[in-house]
């Protein structure tokens, strides 16, 4: 697989690699676009066009559509991603009650764009804690 970069229009090995020639690291909807601008997705000879175009300065905008499509060819859409098994539940739960919900909240903001299930799951442990967290502590203050 070959990839070209979105910012500079360099070759890449791989597309969520870093490009060799700018430095640049996709993450996030980034990592969807390089993913389109790869021979995962479009032949060489596409690659080379888009690659001329980049390098010019066009700026890359996929439809919702073909991010769509990324987000299932690499596993970041909502119905392929496993989320938290039960035992991951369990221990973010029990960690939420006994300490802090805070890593819940980290983990749902972190996961979000590549992990939206896990997110959601976390969001899910994280919020009710939470407000029972702080209805505990008003009524033990008041």
């Amino acid at each position: 697989m070959t990839a070209i970069c979105v910012r500079c229009g360099g070759d890449r090995a791989r597309y969520d690699q870093v490009c060799p020639a700018c430095g640049h690291r996709p993450d996030g909807e980034g990592l969807l676009v390089a993913w389109l601008l790869s021979t995962e997705h479009l032949s060489e000879a596409e690659l080379r066009r888009v690659a001329a175009r980049v390098a010019k300065g066009e700026v890359t905008r996929p439809t919702e559509r073909m991010l769509e499509l990324a987000r299932r060819a690499t596993g970041t859409h909502f119905a392929t991603d496993q989320g938290l098994g039960s035992g991951e539940r369990l221990g973010l739960l029990a960690l939420s009650i006994l300490v802090t919900p805070l890593p819940a909240w980290a983990l749902a903001a972190w996961w979000w764009n590549q992990r939206p299930r896990a997110a959601r799951q976390s969001l899910a442990i994280a919020l009710p804690v939470s407000v029972a967290s702080t209805a505990l502590v008003v009524y033990l203050v008041g």
